[in-house]
């Protein structure tokens, strides 16, 4: 049976990613206007734009140029070169001087290319670090997947060591995700914690629904008693709740502590976090792929299918 469901996803996922579908897909007008609810358009326009209106809101944000898995050196400098394009047209806006991030794929700086890749997106990532440092924007790096979770963490390590700020993201779900807290949490460290972003064996990655939720708890009980910024990923209004309890109890505050949520997932309680003094930061992906993203924000979270229609219905 296990093995029957593996077959399953994996003609699922490729028929969802699939280039010809996803082409249909993009045309599809009812399709569009869905989507226009979860991602912040096809341009960097756009989606500075929508960062704009959000942060005039009282909110925060990071876009995440949506992009595929780069296949040769020219295309890792082009998306290098766009990614450094769009720091510098959110630092030219004076509104969003302390309030905006970019959330960055090495993948698509070159992370998978043969003969070199994890060097090249080293150096394709401290060029962007470089840039938004120079602009007032925050950088944070994605963690994409277990293929390349081992590369990922070492990157980011190395990128620390000349850009303190860095966003380093932590899956709960993963069994070293609380060595990896205790290894990382310094001050000025900034720390992205989510439940799990994404799927993965069994010998790297809790399984079990309890299991991860107790694992989610530990974390955030850990991730919030360190010095360290604390970025709390959730939509689930357990760990909501819970969260809010350790940032009175502990006298955090927005200065060192925020939640993250996706554009269009909950965003009255998005409000009300602002309303009520804690800092909340957006997840906007933006650019032409995002269907293939919506795609897999459903497969490698089936979860998220439930977030995605509690939305549509309730807006909250």
């Amino acid at each position: 049976m296990p093995m029957r469901r593996s077959r399953i996803r994996r003609a699922v996922t490729a028929a969802a990613t699939n280039h010809r579908i996803a082409e249909a897909m993009t045309r599809a007008e009812p399709i569009r206007l869905i989507a226009e609810d979860y991602v912040a358009g096809e341009t960097l326009t756009d989606a500075v734009a929508t960062a704009l209106d959000r942060v005039d809101k009282g909110l925060e944000v990071t876009l995440h140029p949506l992009s595929t898995e780069i296949a040769d050196p020219r295309a890792a400098e082009d998306t290098t070169g766009s990614l450094i394009g769009a720091v510098e047209e959110l630092g030219s806006w004076p509104e969003l001087e302390g309030h905006a991030e970019v959330s960055i794929n090495l993948t698509s700086l070159g992370l998978r290319l043969p003969g070199g890749g994890p060097r090249a997106a080293l150096e394709h990532a401290e060029a962007v670090c470089r840039a938004a440092r120079n602009h007032g924007v925050l950088v944070t790096v994605e963690d994409e997947g277990p293929e390349v979770h081992p590369e990922t963490l070492e990157i980011v390590t190395s990128l620390l060591a000349d850009f303190p700020d860095t966003g380093v993201v932590v899956q709960a779900a993963r069994h070293d995700s609380l060595d990896q807290i205790r290894e990382l949490a310094a001050p000025g460290r900034r720390i992205r914690l989510c439940k799990g972003a994404y799927s993965g064996p069994a010998r790297e990655m809790v399984t079990r629904p309890h299991d991860v939720d107790l694992r989610m708890a530990s974390c955030l009980r850990a991730l919030l008693q360190s010095p360290a910024t604390a970025m709390i990923a959730t939509h689930d209004p357990v760990f909501v709740a819970i969260a809010e309890r350790l940032i009175a109890d502990l006298g955090r505050g927005p200065d060192d502590t925020e939640f993250q949520m996706l554009q269009g997932i909950r965003p009255l309680e998005q409000r009300r976090l602002a309303d009520i003094g804690l800092k909340v930061r957006v997840y906007l992906p933006w650019g032409r792929e995002w269907y293939r993203y919506c795609a897999r924000q459903l497969l490698d979270r089936p979860a998220n299918l439930w977030l995605f229609s509690r939305s549509l219905v309730v807006h909250r």
